[in-house]
């Protein structure tokens, strides 16, 4: 059965929305150093790394009959795999092949046969618009979003984020403000209503009233659905908008602003694009992020992420630079500290099923991501989620200020347990 990845976010992981729109931040059809159309600014290693490289492969829509994507997700992927190469930390090279499946399942299982065949040991980050293809590889995917069946379920999958945990996290974000009641929009579909209806549940564990709000997917008139949640005059909205500027230009219209009401989305629904458009529209929005803002250049992961972007010839300020980019290079820098945990003997002789027992064994805390452990059900307090492999339980929360995300959060804050941001309570 043809399963697109897509619908999962807009159904399971719409349980408020899913945040990383990581299968289509990409732009070239090679990754990394050594494989054609890199697109990197790096030229050779400073240190000499020979023997034969690690394989991994990436599948993501870099082109799609609705428009190419934008550089961001292959520049992370690339200016990481130099990164790596660069010293030859691991003793051998690194190489990241990025697949584009066009957003059509038959590029997706060819991109899956071709991981099989050319020496991957795994499908890293992402497996792309539909999880045919990872299935056709039989190979493992580490690293990967938790927003497919696949991701969610099989026992080939290791989800550093989840998209589940993330659309409950809108609700702690919301918690964490001081809220108790959150009208959530979502389109009028069973998925969906299945979704909203185990939201309404999660929520109510951390005090939270969900009162959900389902439009037609056909909507072009927000006006009416602006007038109903004025009308449930809930203390916050949760949402995931398929077009961010007509919903919030009609709740605008309505008085519902972010700076007057919090309003809390997914991380990545903001283009760059809509950004611009929406401009002050957009201050005070939450956000729910499962890795950090490449502008906060206090962090340490990120410090280090922009200097290998700029090591690479890349400019980390670049508008389409996102959380999306820093996720993209960050599940490198995992699988480089998984890969080091276990030692060089292991490296040395490195087979799919010991890629898998490194990562298994050996997490990594990165200071721009969410902690996760693939050795345990991340939210064991949750009998809904038993069934879905969940293996973090933490987000940053961030807000929009001028075209900026600012982290409101200290650090990634336990989704079950939100701390106090309100604006008395810091």
């Amino acid at each position: 059965m043809k399963r697109r990845t897509w619908s999962v976010r807009a159904s399971l992981c719409l349980i408020v929305a899913l945040a990383l729109s990581l299968a289509a931040c990409g732009s070239s059809s090679k990754g990394a150093s050594g494989s054609s159309g890199s697109g990197t600014g790096t030229t050779a290693p400073s240190k000499p790394c020979p023997s034969q490289p690690i394989k991994f492969t990436e599948i993501v829509a870099l082109t799609s009959p609705l428009g190419n994507a934008p550089r961001s997700f292959a520049d992370g992927v690339n200016s990481a795999v130099d990164g790596v190469n660069r010293t030859c930390a691991l003793g051998r090279p690194l190489q990241v092949t990025i697949c584009d499946d066009k957003d059509d399942v038959n590029a997706n299982v060819a991109c899956g046969r071709k991981a099989a065949s050319d020496g991957s040991l795994a499908i890293l980050g992402s497996i792309g618009s539909f999880d045919d293809g990872v299935k056709a590889s039989n190979l493992p995917a580490i690293f990967v979003n938790g927003t497919s069946p696949f991701e969610l379920t099989s026992t080939k999958a290791y989800s550093s984020v989840n998209g589940l945990a993330l659309g409950i996290s809108a609700a702690s974000a919301l918690k964490a403000r001081g809220k108790a009641s959150d009208t959530l929009l979502l389109p009028d579909t069973p998925t969906f209503e299945f979704a909203g209806s185990l939201l309404v549940k999660l929520a109510g564990m951390i005090g939270i009233k969900v009162d959900p709000i389902y439009y037609p997917q056909d909507t072009t008139d927000f006006a009416p659905v602006a007038a109903q949640v004025s009308e449930k005059n809930n203390d916050s909205i949760g949402m995931l908008p398929t077009n961010p500027v007509v919903v919030i230009n009609a709740l605008a219209q309505d008085g519902i602003t972010p700076d007057k009401q919090d309003i809390v989305i997914p991380n990545g629904i903001i283009t760059p694009d809509q950004m611009k458009q929406l401009g002050s529209a957009l201050n005070g929005m939450l956000v729910v992020s499962e890795a950090f803002p490449p502008t906060d250049t206090s962090n340490p992961g990120i410090q280090e992420f922009r200097a290998d972007m700029q090591a690479d010839g890349k400019n980390p300020d670049d508008p389409n630079v996102n959380a999306g980019t820093v996720t993209s290079w960050s599940n490198v820098k995992k699988l480089e500290g998984a890969l080091l945990a276990a030692g060089p003997a292991v490296i040395k002789s490195l087979d799919s099923q010991k890629v898998v027992d490194a990562v298994v064994n050996h997490p990594i805390d990165r200071p721009e991501a969410a902690p996760y452990d693939f050795r345990k059900q991340a939210m064991p307090e949750v009998p809904q989620l038993s069934g879905f492999r969940m293996f973090t339980r933490k987000v940053a929360v961030l807000q929009i200020e001028n075209g900026k995300y600012n982290v409101l959060s200290n650090g990634f804050i336990d989704i079950l347990k939100p701390p106090n941001l309100s604006a008395n309570g810091g």
